[in-house]
């Protein structure tokens, strides 16, 4: 299922939804087919359990995530729909989001899961992964620089190390404010340590990475070019997340979210 018939299938739905695109870079590779769509729970009708099961099998869910849909969106406010092509693979998604009682728990200082992703390869038993993301406290941006470097070790993740540090000295204020979002993100099963950084709150524009964004591509040995073709169009776009770190493959990446778009 392309991005544009996951999008279609949203939009089955009438209701509005939100659409982030995002690219991901790892060694000798940049992956610009991924594509991140956001609905209210609402918007999954009176029988929102009934809904997403249906929508799940029109996906190709694993029966084993199948069967736990339903448990999971209990307390679930949003629910995020993924798509992430490839030479050779797809990776479909589905995100349930507690930001109701992550809020709740923000506030009061107390970690707490925010995300959980049921993540597949259609039609391969290999390929799924359950991922949990988890918020903890981090006040200052030393709190979260040290974070950083407990979860991004400089002997196994470098180059992702470098990009979050880079962007963390360019949201400094956000940072001291205690404002700026950080997730830990974790797979069960897996190799699988990274972290989430949300900056859309510093209002910062992909052209105003560029550099960043240059020095990672260059790290990561991947030919300018490419991303000139698929970052320079988009450097008017709000820049909103960036994750990093280790992959469930075991290898080092970094994504690079931004643009989302009402619809």
């Amino acid at each position: 299922m392309p991005a544009a018939e996951l999008i279609k299938l949203v939009e089955g739905l009438r209701a509005p939804y939100g659409l982030e695109r995002s690219v991901k870079i790892a060694p000798g590779v940049l992956l610009d087919d991924r594509c991140l769509i956001t609905i209210h729970r609402a918007a999954l009708g009176k029988l929102p359990a009934d809904k997403l099961a249906e929508m799940g099998r029109e996906l190709d869910i694993p029966a084993s995530f199948a069967d736990r849909l339903a448990v999971a969106l209990e307390g679930a406010d949003i629910v995020h729909f993924g798509h992430e092509g490839g030479p050779g693979f797809e990776v479909r998604k589905i995100y349930f989001e507690y930001a109701s009682q992550a809020r709740r728990a923000m506030a009061s200082g107390a970690p707490v899961l925010v995300h959980l992703a049921y993540k597949w390869v259609p039609r391969r038993s290999d390929g799924a992964a359950v991922t949990r993301y988890l918020w903890a406290p981090c006040r200052t941006r030393l709190d979260i620089e040290a974070k950083l470097r407990a979860l991004l070790p400089a002997s196994g993740a470098p180059r992702a190390l470098r990009c979050a540090l880079s962007l963390l000295s360019r949201v400094a204020a956000l940072a001291d404010s205690g404002e700026l979002r950080m997730m830990e993100v974790e797979e069960p099963g897996n190799p699988r340590r990274s972290l989430d950084l949300n900056v859309y709150d510093a209002e910062l524009r992909l052209g105003q990475i560029a550099d960043l964004i240059e020095t990672t591509m260059r790290d990561f040995a991947v030919p300018q070019s490419r991303a000139l073709t698929v970052f320079g169009p988009a450097g008017e776009l709000a820049l909103g997340h960036l994750s990093a770190g280790i992959g469930r493959d075991g290898e080092e990446f970094v994504t690079i979210y931004y643009g989302i778009e009402a619809h």
